[in-house]
């Protein structure tokens, strides 16, 4: 299961001091990506490109969709969607797949901050099951 304390601690750095968002997402064992209100991957960190096998390059501009299995990303959009409206979203376990089409068990939280660039972003934290 995640480490809901860490997720918190990052969430709280990063509207504290939006300018270093990268450093604080890079201090951590959790795997990061920040994803724009289209689901886009704004940021990563390496230890999201490490979980699931992608280069940043792969990534940044792409959608996050590109690691939720084919059955799931119609729901994982919509969820995406209502997260950037109403800007909460509990924790959970999902099924992801890794570049290589393997399916890794994943425990998730989220949060939103305005405060990078001053527009809307969801921080997802991930933890390999």
């Amino acid at each position: 299961m995640i480490d809901l304390k860490e997720t918190q601690r990052l969430k709280d750095a990063i509207q504290e001091n939006p300018e270093a968002y990268k450093s604080i997402i890079e201090s951590t064992d959790l795997a990061i990506c920040i994803t724009d209100e289209h689901g886009c991957y704004f940021d990563i960190n390496d230890n999201y490109c490490q979980l699931y096998g992608y280069t940043r390059g792969e990534l940044i501009g792409e959608s996050f969709l590109i690691v939720v299995p084919n059955v799931k990303k119609t729901e994982l959009k919509a969820l995406h969607e209502a997260f950037m409206e109403v800007q909460v979203e509990l924790f959970r376990n999902w099924e992801v797949v890794n570049k290589a089409g393997e399916v890794m068990r994943i425990s998730v939280d989220a949060g939103y901050t305005d405060k990078i660039n001053g527009t809307p972003h969801k921080m997802t934290f991930v933890h390999k099951l």
